[in-house]
Protein backbone atom coordinates (compact mmCIF):
# COMPACT_ATOMS: atom_id res chain seq x y z
CA UNK A 1 0.00 0.00 0.00
CA UNK A 2 2.60 2.82 0.70
CA UNK A 3 4.33 1.97 -2.28
CA UNK A 4 1.22 2.35 -4.13
CA UNK A 5 0.96 5.93 -2.33
CA UNK A 6 4.41 6.79 -3.35
CA UNK A 7 3.56 5.59 -7.10
CA UNK A 8 0.10 8.29 -6.73
CA UNK A 9 2.40 11.00 -5.06
CA UNK A 10 5.06 10.51 -7.81
CA UNK A 11 2.62 10.86 -10.66
CA UNK A 12 0.92 13.89 -9.13
CA UNK A 13 4.10 15.31 -8.78
CA UNK A 14 5.36 14.93 -12.53
CA UNK A 15 1.89 15.65 -13.64
CA UNK A 16 2.04 18.89 -11.79
CA UNK A 17 5.43 19.82 -12.78
CA UNK A 18 4.54 18.99 -16.83
CA UNK A 19 1.86 20.82 -16.40
CA UNK A 20 3.62 24.20 -15.32
CA UNK A 21 6.60 23.74 -17.90
CA UNK A 22 3.85 24.61 -20.54
CA UNK A 23 1.39 26.79 -18.82
CA UNK A 24 0.93 29.98 -18.48
CA UNK A 25 2.25 30.42 -21.63
CA UNK A 26 5.00 33.04 -21.91
CA UNK A 27 5.54 35.63 -24.81
CA UNK A 28 8.33 38.34 -24.94
CA UNK A 29 6.44 40.21 -27.82
CA UNK A 30 3.04 41.09 -29.37
CA UNK A 31 2.08 39.75 -32.34
CA UNK A 32 3.22 42.15 -34.53
CA UNK A 33 6.34 43.18 -33.19
CA UNK A 34 10.27 42.35 -33.29
CA UNK A 35 13.04 43.90 -31.59
CA UNK A 36 15.83 46.00 -32.84
CA UNK A 37 19.71 46.15 -30.95
CA UNK A 38 21.99 48.33 -31.53
CA UNK A 39 25.39 47.22 -29.98
CA UNK A 40 28.82 47.87 -30.23
CA UNK A 41 32.41 49.16 -29.53
CA UNK A 42 34.32 51.86 -30.70
CA UNK A 43 36.99 53.77 -30.23
CA UNK A 44 36.44 57.75 -31.27
CA UNK A 45 39.29 59.75 -33.48
CA UNK A 46 42.38 60.75 -31.69
CA UNK A 47 41.43 64.15 -29.96
CA UNK A 48 45.51 65.70 -31.36
CA UNK A 49 47.18 64.37 -33.82
CA UNK A 50 50.10 62.12 -33.86
CA UNK A 51 53.52 63.96 -34.40
CA UNK A 52 56.84 63.15 -35.28
CA UNK A 53 59.50 64.01 -32.58
CA UNK A 54 62.48 65.88 -34.13
CA UNK A 55 66.15 64.27 -33.50
CA UNK A 56 66.92 66.75 -30.46
CA UNK A 57 63.46 66.01 -28.86
CA UNK A 58 64.43 62.00 -29.13
CA UNK A 59 67.77 63.09 -28.01
CA UNK A 60 66.38 64.42 -24.42
CA UNK A 61 64.47 61.30 -23.39
CA UNK A 62 65.94 58.57 -21.68
CA UNK A 63 66.95 55.63 -24.83
CA UNK A 64 63.96 53.30 -23.13
CA UNK A 65 61.30 56.26 -24.09
CA UNK A 66 62.85 57.38 -27.61
CA UNK A 67 60.22 56.64 -29.72
CA UNK A 68 59.77 58.44 -33.05
CA UNK A 69 56.13 59.73 -32.60
CA UNK A 70 54.02 61.37 -30.08
CA UNK A 71 50.53 60.10 -30.02
CA UNK A 72 48.41 61.97 -27.11
CA UNK A 73 46.23 59.17 -26.56
CA UNK A 74 42.85 60.79 -25.48
CA UNK A 75 39.96 60.45 -27.80
CA UNK A 76 36.63 61.74 -28.86
CA UNK A 77 33.21 60.73 -27.41
CA UNK A 78 31.36 59.39 -30.06
CA UNK A 79 27.51 59.92 -30.72
CA UNK A 80 24.91 57.98 -32.22
CA UNK A 81 21.37 58.27 -33.66
CA UNK A 82 18.65 55.36 -34.58
CA UNK A 83 15.67 56.13 -36.19
CA UNK A 84 13.27 54.47 -37.47
CA UNK A 85 11.02 56.17 -40.19
CA UNK A 86 11.01 59.38 -38.85
CA UNK A 87 10.99 57.78 -34.95
CA UNK A 88 14.20 58.20 -32.72
CA UNK A 89 14.64 55.23 -31.24
CA UNK A 90 18.44 56.12 -29.83
CA UNK A 91 20.65 59.20 -29.32
CA UNK A 92 23.25 59.04 -27.14
CA UNK A 93 26.60 60.16 -26.83
CA UNK A 94 29.22 57.71 -25.44
CA UNK A 95 32.52 58.68 -23.53
CA UNK A 96 35.71 56.93 -24.61
CA UNK A 97 36.67 54.03 -21.41
CA UNK A 98 40.03 53.93 -19.70
CA UNK A 99 41.56 56.03 -17.33
CA UNK A 100 43.15 58.19 -19.66
CA UNK A 101 40.40 58.28 -21.95
CA UNK A 102 41.63 56.67 -25.14
CA UNK A 103 39.44 53.04 -24.73
CA UNK A 104 36.56 52.24 -27.08
CA UNK A 105 33.13 53.38 -25.82
CA UNK A 106 30.11 51.04 -25.91
CA UNK A 107 26.85 51.49 -27.28
CA UNK A 108 24.15 49.10 -26.41
CA UNK A 109 20.62 49.84 -26.68
CA UNK A 110 17.20 47.14 -27.40
CA UNK A 111 14.07 48.72 -28.43
CA UNK A 112 10.51 47.06 -29.23
CA UNK A 113 9.17 48.24 -32.79
CA UNK A 114 5.98 47.55 -34.83
CA UNK A 115 7.28 44.53 -37.87
CA UNK A 116 6.70 45.32 -41.36
CA UNK A 117 8.15 47.14 -43.80
CA UNK A 118 10.11 50.31 -42.21
CA UNK A 119 13.42 52.56 -42.99
CA UNK A 120 16.11 52.60 -40.91
CA UNK A 121 18.74 55.44 -40.11
CA UNK A 122 21.97 55.07 -37.50
CA UNK A 123 24.25 57.62 -37.95
CA UNK A 124 27.84 57.78 -35.90
CA UNK A 125 30.17 60.44 -35.64
CA UNK A 126 33.09 59.96 -33.26
CA UNK A 127 35.64 62.97 -34.77
CA UNK A 128 34.07 65.62 -32.26
CA UNK A 129 31.53 67.65 -31.88
CA UNK A 130 32.00 69.76 -34.60
CA UNK A 131 31.54 67.69 -37.56
CA UNK A 132 28.80 65.84 -38.69
CA UNK A 133 28.40 62.23 -38.90
CA UNK A 134 31.26 60.30 -40.00
CA UNK A 135 29.55 57.24 -40.75
CA UNK A 136 25.56 56.31 -41.99
CA UNK A 137 23.83 53.47 -42.67
CA UNK A 138 19.74 54.44 -44.66
CA UNK A 139 18.21 50.98 -45.31
CA UNK A 140 14.56 49.97 -46.40
CA UNK A 141 13.79 46.80 -43.75
CA UNK A 142 11.49 44.11 -43.84
CA UNK A 143 11.09 43.26 -40.38
CA UNK A 144 9.38 39.82 -39.50
CA UNK A 145 7.68 39.24 -36.32
CA UNK A 146 9.05 37.95 -33.28
CA UNK A 147 12.73 38.74 -35.29
CA UNK A 148 15.79 40.49 -33.74
CA UNK A 149 17.40 43.08 -36.19
CA UNK A 150 20.76 43.62 -34.65
CA UNK A 151 23.11 46.61 -35.66
CA UNK A 152 26.54 46.60 -35.35
CA UNK A 153 29.51 48.21 -36.35
CA UNK A 154 32.30 46.73 -37.95
CA UNK A 155 35.53 48.85 -37.23
CA UNK A 156 37.79 47.12 -40.18
CA UNK A 157 35.49 47.98 -42.70
CA UNK A 158 34.16 51.50 -41.49
CA UNK A 159 30.43 50.20 -42.05
CA UNK A 160 27.61 49.61 -39.92
CA UNK A 161 26.08 46.43 -40.32
CA UNK A 162 23.38 44.53 -39.71
CA UNK A 163 22.34 41.05 -39.00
Amino acid sequence: MRIVGQILAYAAFAAVLGALSVWPQYRLLADGQAIVSLTFSHAGQRIEPCRRRSQEELDALPPNMRRPDDCPRARHAIEVQMRLDDELLYSGTQAPSGLWQDGKATVYTRTTVNAGERQLFVAMNDSGPDSGFDYVLRRELNIEPGRNVVITFDDLRAEFIIE
